[in-house]
């Protein structure tokens, strides 16, 4: 089986999809629930979406806080499994590019707690547990706080 990945510029209706067909983890299901505070945000340059056979299987971004600092987010569904070694390493790449490109020396996210999934993947990316918020979520779960330093 081949796969057909192409990386294109986000858009919200991306994520509805995702949210609909079943996120990468049912701890997710709750945060995706909030839809106003939603952090998968559509800037134009700022974020893309990863599609296998023109279906969304994970986006993601990056949110510019102030000079050379962003805040990065990342969303999946569950067709992430299929081939998630090589979507994580395309996902990496395109974040390092956005980083590099917009002049972010440090890129930080917010991880829940218990999504042990989410945190290796984080760790992945090569981001470091910096603290945890305690009840930081949308529903008062604990996060951690986790930052990657670009040199």
């Amino acid at each position: 089986m081949t796969d057909n990945f192409k990386i294109v510029p986000y858009e919200t209706q991306h994520g509805d999809e995702m949210i609909e067909f079943g996120l990468n983890d049912k701890l997710m299901d709750i945060d995706a629930s909030f839809k106003e505070n939603r952090i998968d945000f559509a800037m134009a340059g700022f974020a893309f979406t990863l599609l296998d056979n023109n279906v969304p299987i994970c986006s993601g971004g990056i949110i510019p806080t102030w000079m050379g600092n962003a805040q990065g987010w990342v969303i999946c569904s569950k067709r992430i499994f299929k081939n998630k070694i090589k979507a994580a390493r395309l996902i990496k790449k395109r974040m390092d590019l956005l980083c590099v490109n917009n002049k972010i020396w440090r890129l930080q996210t917010a991880v829940k707690a218990d999504f042990k999934i989410g945190i290796r993947f984080a760790e992945f990316l090569e981001y470091k547990k910096e603290g945890l918020m305690v009840g930081y979520g949308p529903d008062k779960t604990d996060y951690y706080l986790m930052a990657r330093i670009y040199k």
